[in-house]
């Protein structure tokens, strides 16, 4: 009985060894982890829209001679159909006048005008200011006979009388609209008139318009008085072509001749600016005619046609901007490197300057700051924008409709630390970044952050830090922490050397638990 009570207890003891065992033992924690991977971003816009309008100013100018019926109901729907498709688009300004007054008449006789806004005008342009509703009720002109048609001088005339009020502004899109069965014949001074006078005539006036365009470098003499220094300028001439034939409403009619050689002469002048010439306009240039600015008034069905090619025009230039700076980011995005910025254009990658910027080079700049600046610089300076913006040099600029790709990506992220959520038995620890094994070292490679010999638990730890080796100078065995944080909650191994690791990088520890 004694050796039986013996082996029970014995049996006993070992049962309940084996089950203390298996109960009580501590499990392996493993904790994994993968740090965020850099974003890249990729934005493509276009210059293809505009948010201040550009300035826009017409001078019309109406044949009120007493053989023309010009001035009809269709001349007058051709006119409210203009307003209509300029006046969402543009910041106007419309002058109607008489083409041909007498000798004793102002220069403003009979003069309207028509505008978005009143801001700008003194009181003699707003004495003249009527509701764009009235605008076809306001071309019943008074008849004018046997004055000489002067159409060039009237135009010009027209326009220096009303820039000091308001009307015709300066930096603006000037465009004069001038519609005549007959012909410009001031320059017949001589009867029979001599070969060179109409030459010369339309030597003269074409340098006279021009100076007063602005931008213009005369081949002869200079410019003097005002100019508009005008972003563009035409003469648009609405003409018969031919002498005979067929010009319906009309008695009697005369080819435009001068008005049509003229037209042709300012549109082909070049604007001279930082002493280069440069096109501001192309929409006549595909004319098989030659005719430029110019439309037959006797081939016209319908008089709404005739301002077509002037509608077209105005759409195809003056929303031709011009941008120097484009932006990359809004101030609160995401952050990006600004060593990993690449943009494109054209399918082309950008070349990207540094400080100081050669003469003539082309590219772009970075400075990583926020800015406040205005994107475009022509037709005027605009469109602001508050962020971050690269600067765009030479061939870069970037004109209406091209397009720019901008790719950037979030800086590079180190991390010093791993995060370990169960205090850890300090012997167990096996670490794995990128499925390479990490030791314990002191130089390259792991350290459990203790305080008084014991793992240290943090209730909140930034474990992003500024770069490999970049200690804080107040001590140099701690990282200098960065930007935005990363916290993290728990018990760390800090890393060292090569075991620091970046974005994208798969963490993985096992360890044992301390009891």
């Amino acid at each position: 009985m004694k050796n039986s009570c013996a082996f029970y207890s014995i049996l006993f003891l070992m049962l309940l060894s084996s089950c203390g065992k298996e109960v009580f033992d501590p499990i392996a924690n493993k904790d994994t982890a993968v740090s965020n991977a850099v974003t890249k971003v990729t934005i493509s816009s276009c210059s293809s829209y505009t948010q201040i309008k550009p300035k826009v100013d017409f001078l019309f100018l109406w044949d009120n001679s007493t053989s023309t019926t010009f001035i009809n109901s269709k001349t007058k729907e051709a006119l409210n159909n203009v307003i209509y498709s300029i006046s969402d688009r543009f910041d106007y300004h419309i002058m109607l006048a008489p083409l041909i007054v007498r000798d004793s008449d102002p220069i403003n006789f009979e003069a309207k005008i028509i505008t978005e806004s009143p801001d700008g005008l003194n009181n003699s342009a707003l004495a003249m200011k009527i509701d764009a509703s009235l605008a076809a009720q306001s071309l019943n002109f008074s008849y004018s006979s046997g004055s000489k048609e002067e159409g060039i001088d009237r135009s010009i005339d027209l326009i220096k009388a009303n820039i000091n009020n308001g009307v015709f502004r300066a930096n603006s899109y000037t465009y004069v609209v001038l519609m005549s069965n007959q012909d410009d014949s001031s320059w017949a001074v001589d009867f029979p008139p001599s070969p060179n006078d109409q030459q010369n005539y339309l030597r003269d006036k074409t340098k006279e318009f021009l100076c007063l365009r602005g931008n213009y470098n005369p081949q002869t003499g200079s410019c003097s008085g005002a100019n508009l220094n005008a972003l563009e300028m035409r003469f648009m001439s609405i003409t018969a072509f031919q002498d005979g034939g067929s010009c319906p409403g009309v008695s009697s009619w005369d080819k435009g001749d001068t008005y049509q050689k003229f037209s042709k002469a300012v549109y082909q002048e070049p604007y001279f600016v930082n002493n280069k010439n440069e096109s501001r306009q192309s929409d006549q240039n595909l004319r098989a005619d030659g005719m430029y600015d110019s439309y037959d008034i006797c081939s016209q069905s319908d008089f709404s046609k005739i301002f077509e090619g002037i509608n077209s025009s105005i759409r195809d230039t003056i929303l031709r901007h011009k941008y120097n700076y484009w932006p990359v980011a809004k101030q609160g995005d995401p952050p990006i490197d600004p060593e990993n910025i690449r943009v494109f254009k054209d399918g082309e990658e950008i070349q990207r300057l540094t400080n100081p910027i050669p003469m003539n080079a082309s590219g772009f700049v970075y400075n990583n700051s926020v800015q406040n600046v205005f994107t475009r610089f022509e037709p005027t300076p605009g469109e602001a924008f508050e962020g971050y913006l690269i600067r765009l040099y030479g061939d870069a600029v970037v004109t209406y409709p091209e397009c720019l790709r901008v790719q950037t990506q979030t800086p590079k992220e180190y991390f010093g630390y791993v995060n370990l959520q169960t205090k850890p038995v300090e012997s167990s620890i096996k670490l794995e970044i990128n499925g390479q094994s990490v030791a314990k070292s002191a130089t390259n490679g792991w350290e459990l952050v203790k305080s008084g010999g014991q793992p240290q638990y943090f209730p909140s730890k930034n474990i992003k830090i500024r770069g490999p080796g970049q200690f804080c100078p107040s001590n140099s065995s701690t990282y200098c922490e960065d930007t935005p944080a990363v916290n993290k909650s728990g018990y760390f191994l800090k890393l060292n050397g090569n075991a620091i690791y970046s974005n994208g990088a798969t963490i993985e520890v096992i360890y044992d638990p301390s009891a």
